[in-house]
């Protein structure tokens, strides 16, 4: 009687203590327990450990990375090929270039003299370079563009650049008539023309201009026809005298001044 009561007792036991380590193994399996803290780690089927297996594992990621397409590769860029550099002097674009530079660089300079317009300068003028060319040596004018100057050329036939050909306007050369005096105006019609003044003077206490003594102001070249009506003008070098220009030319340098309107001295 005693021998059976006992023997279950002894099986409930045994059970009790199985159900105790079945959390112990789970928890081994979850990655909890303190031996997988330690480095050894359970194989997922059978709980055995894999160290050879991590091993390899480390292996394959050093493998890995030494061949990975983000090493860098001197070889390999994204900045696109070198441009290639060529020898050699780099092409002179002669029309970019000033007086100095222009015949110093194997380009063709030219020279003209200007006609009379407003703003001119005397003398012989560099007009502009541009790359040689065959040209006949003759005299030729030539008129720049959207302007009114113009300029006889002497040793070329060539247009300069930013010129065409024209006719000669019919007026003097910059500040040739200017020099002149009256008889030497009066001997050159087609091309200077005299400027002649009425002095204003005080008289019987008013001012008048003097027609009776119409004085040579200035010669200047002949440029067409002077505007309807009588400026009154001033040299600058004298500006306490005006004058009455009855061309309605308004002298060469000079500047108009006084009050316009002022009859004529009795």
């Amino acid at each position: 009687m005693h021998h059976f009561a006992y023997t279950p007792r002894s099986l409930t036991i045994a059970l009790a203590l199985a159900a105790c380590e079945l959390p112990t193994k789970l928890g081994n399996l979850s990655g909890t327990d303190t031996d997988e803290q330690a480095g050894t780690t359970l194989d997922a089927t059978d709980g055995e450990t894999s160290a050879g297996t991590t091993a390899a594992t480390t292996d394959n990621v050093s493998d890995t990375w030494l061949t990975s397409t983000s090493m860098f590769d001197p070889s390999e860029t994204t900045a696109g090929p070198i441009p290639e550099t060529t020898d050699g002097p780099v092409p002179i674009d002669c029309l970019e270039l000033g007086e100095a530079d222009c015949e110093a660089s194997g380009c063709m300079a030219y020279y003209g003299s200007a006609y009379e317009f407003p703003g001119c300068t005397s003398g012989l003028l560099f007009l502009g370079c541009s790359d040689p060319k065959d040209c006949e040596h003759d005299q030729h004018t030539f008129c720049r563009e959207g302007t009114d100057e113009a300029y006889e050329l002497i040793e070329t036939t060539c247009e300069p650049p930013g010129y065409v050909q024209c006719e000669p306007p019919g007026v003097a050369f910059c500040d040739s008539c200017e020099s002149l005096t009256e008889a030497e105006c009066l001997a050159e019609p087609a091309e200077c023309q005299p400027i002649y003044g009425a002095p204003h003077i005080e008289t019987n206490g008013s001012v008048c201009a003097d027609y009776t003594d119409m004085q040579f102001l200035i010669c200047q070249a002949n440029g067409g026809a002077c505007p309807p009506f009588v400026p009154v003008v001033c040299d600058p070098d004298n500006p306490e005298q005006p004058y009455d220009s009855p061309s309605g030319c308004i002298p060469a340098g000079w500047v108009e001044c006084g009050e316009r309107g002022v009859s004529g001295c009795d």
